[in-house]
């Protein structure tokens, strides 16, 4: 959502806009010497493996499909918070400061989040079971670490502004793919 609204505000291409940032990233790595990543990972070369988790949310019980999108109900996992441990009505108005939106007739509790948006006019989409869309910000990150690293691994950081709301989603997909098994053992946040 946010390269695509910040593409509009400049009046470029999406694509271009991630290559540009892309390529400014890597150069400020490289005037740091810091060294090479193992893998770069783009959410648009992965989206099978988002289908794929989506899918097997859906198979679990914990997800739910309205007009081609798809949204994971936060009420069916009693774990949802571990990580941030804020209060359920605190949730709501960090999440809606964070792309939530709140009022989307479709969800089922407004803290719910989207696994897959259907397509919008002007937008880019992919197919999916559910039609053509895109991948909700927090399942590609999962879906992605997932692919690479496991079901587990050891060190997961980011930005303190990233505990909630995104790590937590990913904590709730991955662990409800994986039969609650740990997603990652060791988060650092930066502030």
């Amino acid at each position: 959502d946010d390269i695509l609204r910040k593409a509009n505000e400049l009046g470029m291409d999406w694509r271009e806009l991630g290559r540009r940032e892309t390529d400014q990233y890597l150069e400020d790595m490289r005037n740091l010497n810091a060294l090479d990543f193992d893998h770069y990972v783009a959410a648009t070369e992965h989206i099978p493996h988002v289908v794929e988790n989506v899918a097997a949310l859906l198979d679990a019980g914990v997800a739910y499909e309205v007009n081609g999108s798809v949204y994971f109900s936060v009420e069916k996992d009693p774990d949802f918070g571990k990580l941030s441990k804020l209060p359920h009505a605190e949730m709501l108005p960090i999440a809606n400061e964070r792309g939530n939106k709140p009022d989307d007739p479709n969800k089922q509790d407004p803290l719910d989040f989207l696994l897959w948006q259907a397509g919008i006019p002007g937008e880019p989409t992919w197919d999916s079971p559910w039609g053509p869309g895109r991948p909700g910000w927090h399942i590609e990150c999962s879906a992605m670490s997932r692919h690479y690293l496991g079901d587990q691994f050891d060190i997961h950081g980011g930005g303190f502004d990233l505990i909630f709301p995104h790590h937590e989603c990913e904590i709730a997909q991955a662990e409800t793919i994986t039969g609650k098994k740990p997603f990652v053992r060791y988060w650092m946040h930066a502030a």
